[in-house]
């Protein structure tokens, strides 16, 4: 019986270790832009999955870089999902993703007193062909190196069997770190070379080359900037520098208006836009009367919006505190009109007030007029 025992023990043993998820790694040296493959084999679904990526590569103090994952191709989908980005020995950075359905995110976070950013957002994580992900910020002044990192996690669905690839690209030479989690349990890590040492002839220094063509110009390329409840947005070439923070609403709402959701300030103070960033916020339903204001003196002054589909956007200029207004329609009353923009587009109006003609000074005596006329008639017969 005791031999019984311990051959089922083995045979549970045996069977749990054919079962278990294996993840494999290759190449183990790539050079700029090249592709690696994750080979995962037996996952099931409802296991805890997490992908990360890390860069380390020396930088410029006080230039851009960019660390970035393309054409990343995810065989199975991550419920549950969410994104953490870290990165040490920057000023500030960003991460951003284009997603295979063709929408984007991004999120601009500064750096603490030691130098590092740690963020972590939910975000459906669906399988499909990621055409970029990127950690890209400036480093910080003293800094020599950079170190990013970003991971993707949640609970798998999909083919048990399927390879991750993506190409590396951002630096010149370094190394990418890549780490695969299973159900809490570190499945595997494996350290790839990027690239080559540079020679000491002059040649360009290694990672954060500023002449990587996917490193966007904060002068040209627009760039949105996303508040972390994804209901407001800054768009535009100097919005990458800028945040989104959630603000206390102060101060007293125009007359015939009241705040919708949440204040956000625009940051860092003082920044200003040259030329200016759009401002958009999400719609709280498609028949809004709405128009966005900015907070001044203790006062929400409405700014000229305009609505294009289930959002409303205005131009700034400047940094500064900004909110969604509605209007305060008491029953059997219409909404004030919202200031509008002097173009073409569609602009947000409100209908006039409805009028109801004045009732004539003398409608109540028509009955007593009528009665008279029938009472004439009878006198005239007899």
């Amino acid at each position: 019986m005791k031999k019984f025992g311990v051959f089922m023990i083995l045979v549970l043993l045996l069977v749990s270790a054919a079962s278990a998820a294996t993840v494999t790694v290759s190449p183990t040296k790539i050079d700029p832009g090249d592709t690696v493959t994750v080979d995962v084999q037996n996952l099931p679904d409802g296991a805890a999955f997490s992908l990360g990526i890390r860069g380390e590569f020396d930088v410029t103090p006080g230039d851009r870089f960019a660390f970035t994952a393309r054409n990343l191709v995810l065989p199975f989908s991550l419920g549950s999902g969410e994104v953490s980005a870290y990165s040490r020995g920057t000023e500030w950075t960003g991460v951003s993703a284009q997603m295979p359905d063709g929408t984007s995110a991004s999120l601009i976070n500064y750096a603490d007193a030691n130098g590092e950013v740690r963020t972590t957002q939910a975000y459906t994580i669906s399988s499909g062909t990621y055409s970029a992900v990127a950690l890209d910020g400036r480093a910080a002044p003293a800094a020599g190196s950079v170190v990013t990192e970003v991971t993707m996690r949640g609970t798998k669905t999909g083919p048990d069997d399927g390879t991750i690839s993506f190409a590396i690209d951002g630096i010149t030479y370094g190394t990418a770190t890549v780490s695969v989690d299973v159900d809490g349990q570190r499945a595997l890590s494996q350290k790839i070379t990027i690239g080559s040492p540079p020679s000491d002839n002059g040649a360009p220094s290694p990672g954060g080359s500023p002449g990587a063509p996917f490193i966007p110009e904060p002068t040209a390329t627009p760039t949105t900037v996303t508040s972390t409840d994804r209901k407001v947005s800054l768009t535009g070439p100097g919005a990458l520098d800028a945040r989104l923070e959630l603000f206390t609403a102060q101060g007293t709402a125009p007359a015939g208006w009241s705040l919708s959701g949440s204040a956000y300030a625009v940051t860092p103070e003082g920044r200003t836009f040259d030329p200016a960033v759009t401002l958009s916020f999400a719609l709280p339903s498609a028949d809004a009367t709405a128009t966005i204001a900015r907070y001044e003196n203790g006062v929400w002054t409405p700014v000229p919006s305009k609505i294009q589909g289930d959002r409303i956007t205005t131009t700034i200029t400047a940094a500064g505190a900004y909110a969604l207004l509605v209007a305060a329609t008491p029953a059997g009353e219409t909404a004030v009109a919202t200031p509008t923009l002097a173009s073409a587009e569609t602009e947000t109006t409100a209908a006039p007030a409805a009028t109801t003609p004045a009732a004539a000074p003398f409608s109540p005596l028509l009955p007593v007029i009528a009665f008279g006329i029938l009472m004439f008639g009878w006198k005239r017969r007899g």
